[in-house]
């Protein structure tokens, strides 16, 4: 069973230049091996050169504004991961593109497959408060799954993250307890003009109230479609986030609970019609295609799981067991690379958000990888 190593958890201290290059330098073997990985799977997704268009990903859209303006220091940790790895920055800046990557090659027609985004959260409200999720992603990310703690000596905030080397973060909580999960929500609206997924959730993490993180996402101008489920003790929000929406999810007959994998509940702002109108019944069915079947199966799955929680004190065992399920053997909640579908559940996080904060995070499908916890 896999598990992290020492050598997986590394503290990233200092201002952001610096922390990027400690990051950079300490797994500058590992990074390079990983872009080596990263530019590989392009090369069999767009079927061209990977070169090109990397150079096209930074190029032709127009991210740097929007992290200048919302999240300034995370430019510059990027700019030191790329120095201490000894990689050309435009490589390593667009490594954090993950969620834009995939609606950059479907816009350019490149793609020879549809990203199979199948990450499943779930979370819940009470005694214990949990924000939880599969991290299901390209098994090429497997062995360069690492936990990050950041602390910055200008603020008062720090973080524990759970990432790949090179990569700022897949998701995380803070010694405030604001925890942070998420899912992509491919059918809404982007913009190659927004803030990346990977910077949003950096962004929250410098957040020290749920309110505050949830003004955040509420006033920035989002790349991709992706769901944020958040939480602090004893109060969780889901939000869908597209480039023209910010919509509030709940599932009121939960009392406190909500799960989420990748269809849109509430947000409508969905690509290829027009902000601000109503979908008609045949548009909305449009988006409902073959791809969504996974989506939904997940859903039911973890849904009915959640509606079967009895004890308010459920904590990070009940999240385990709900993100190990393979009640459907074709579209299972834990997720493993197979010949064909080369996609999986890289990690698993789990926050536990009260007073001591906790990450309890594997490195792989929670079925078979050791979970380690941390703490501030």
């Amino acid at each position: 069973m896999k598990e992290f190593a020492g050598s997986d958890i590394l503290t990233l201290y200092g201002s952001p230049r610096q922390r990027g290059r400690i990051h950079g330098e300490t797994y500058r073997t590992k990074i390079q091996e990983l872009m080596d990985r990263w530019k590989a799977w392009l090369a069999l997704t767009i079927g061209g050169s990977t070169e090109q268009y990397i150079q096209d990903l930074v190029g032709e859209t127009k991210f740097i504004k929007s992290i200048e303006r919302w999240t300034p220091g995370l430019l510059e940790e990027v700019k030191g991961i790329a120095e201490g790895a000894g990689v050309d920055f435009d490589i390593i800046f667009g490594f954090q593109l993950q969620d834009e990557e995939w609606w950059f090659s479907q816009e350019k027609k490149q793609a020879q497959q549809s990203p199979a985004r199948n990450c499943s959260s779930v979370g819940w409200q009470g005694s214990t408060t949990i924000v939880a999720q599969n991290m299901d992603m390209p098994d090429y990310l497997d062995g360069y799954q690492v936990v990050l703690r950041i602390i910055e000596p200008q603020s008062e905030v720090e973080s524990l993250v759970f990432s790949t080397v090179g990569l700022l973060a897949l998701n995380g909580v803070n010694n405030y307890s604001i925890g942070i999960v998420c899912n992509n929500l491919g059918q809404l609206n982007h913009s190659s003009q927004g803030l990346p997924v990977a910077y949003v959730h950096r962004g929250i993490l410098e957040k020290k109230s749920l309110s505050e993180a949830k003004s955040f996402l509420e006033i920035v101008h989002h790349a991709s479609g992706q769901n944020y489920l958040l939480g602090e003790p004893g109060r969780i929000i889901d939000l869908e986030c597209s480039a023209n929406q910010v919509a509030a999810y709940t599932q009121p007959e939960q009392n406190g609970r909500i799960c989420h994998t990748n269809h849109p509940f509430v947000n409508t702002d969905f690509q290829g019609i027009a902000p601000g109108t109503q979908p008609t019944q045949g548009e909305l069915a449009a988006f409902f295609d073959a791809f969504n079947v996974n989506s939904r199966t997940r859903f039911e799955v973890v849904y009915q799981q959640i509606c079967e929680i009895v004890d308010e004190k459920a904590g990070p065992e009940t999240a385990k067991r709900l993100l190990q399920s393979h009640d459907s053997s074709t579209h299972p909640v834990c997720r493993h690379s197979k010949p064909g579908l080369p996609w999986m559940t890289v990690g698993t996080s789990i926050m536990e958000l009260d007073v001591n904060p906790q990450m309890h995070v594997c490195p792989g499908p929670p079925c078979s990888s050791i979970f380690s916890s941390f703490s501030f």
